[in-house]
């Protein structure tokens, strides 16, 4: 199928009276090479059920229709839906339901099929990104794996490791869900208009089982990842003073005076476990 060029994008552009919307952040990606390139990473076995948010023109759909079961593309400029949708019938794609919606008020249950797997397959707004992928691994279980575009900096932090550089709260809580690594950076030269930072392509997969955890214990950890990374140069029994001290660290083998950003995922969550069997008050310390 014939890829999305900028010329063809301009031309749609001036012929519907359609701009760039800068209050959305949006740069249009237009290298069809990419495009089958995310989209063989997408699904690169059997067809599968596909999401993709902020479709914009198409050129990542027009891509990854061809490959999946059926794509749900949620777009939430009502001015490039119009152009979305004739660029995917110019092409005889059929299996692309657009819903002009924002995705950060989308209603999941009530679009996805019962019982069904899907994957992310997108390039993600990027002022909203490390929020929207931690909401879906905590909130859409039916949503088991993501090949996304994000701001290269932004990627980073989502698969970075403890005690490197990167490694922020987001890294956390992606890795308390799933397995995260940056697959491939991104030139600004495949959008238009050119973005002012690189860009990457990162795969998150879902963990296939979760250890059972006592209620309340994720809320908990959420409050610990928070209150560690508010001062990550503090050490943690005064970064967690509020909320757990520093016989609690050292009867766990943790170390009282090491920093949130050298423990792992399961050093938090045994940490919050902890909290929960002493019973102890967790304070709310924001986001």
């Amino acid at each position: 199928m014939e890829g999305l060029t900028k010329t063809e994008l301009l031309k749609r552009f001036a012929a519907s009276g359609v701009s760039p919307s800068k209050a959305l952040g949006q740069s249009f990606l237009v290298d069809s090479n990419l495009a089958e390139r995310i989209a063989r990473t997408s699904v690169p076995g059997e067809p599968t059920r596909l999401i993709e948010i902020g479709p914009g023109a198409g050129a990542l759909t027009i891509a990854i229709a061809p490959k999946a079961i059926s794509v749900l593309a949620i777009e939430v400029d009502r001015y490039i839906v119009p152009v979305l949708s004739d660029v995917l019938s110019e092409r005889g794609v059929s299996n692309v339901s657009v819903l002009r919606q924002d995705v950060m008020d989308f209603k999941w249950i009530a679009e996805l099929v019962p019982g069904e797997h899907y994957t992310v397959a997108a390039n993600l707004p990027y002022n909203i990104s490390a929020t929207l992928i931690v909401r879906i691994l905590e909130e859409i279980p039916a949503i088991d794996r993501l090949v996304v575009m994000v701001q290269e900096e932004v990627g980073r932090r989502i698969a970075a490791k403890p005690g490197t550089k990167d490694y922020s709260s987001v890294s956390v809580k992606v890795s308390y869900w799933a397995e995260a690594k940056l697959l491939f950076s991104v030139a600004p030269t495949v959008f238009y208009p050119r973005p002012n930072v690189n860009s990457a392509v990162i795969e998150i997969v879902r963990r296939s089982t979760m250890p059972a955890v006592p209620d309340g214990m994720y809320d908990v950890l959420s409050a610990l990842v928070r209150s560690g990374f508010a001062s990550r140069r503090q050490m943690m029994r005064r970064s967690l003073a509020k909320l757990a001290d520093g016989n609690l660290l050292e009867s766990l083998g943790i170390d009282p005076t090491r920093r949130a950003e050298t423990l792992s995922h399961e050093d938090f969550r045994r940490i919050a476990e902890a909290i929960i069997a002493k019973d102890l008050p967790v304070t709310n310390t924001g986001d």
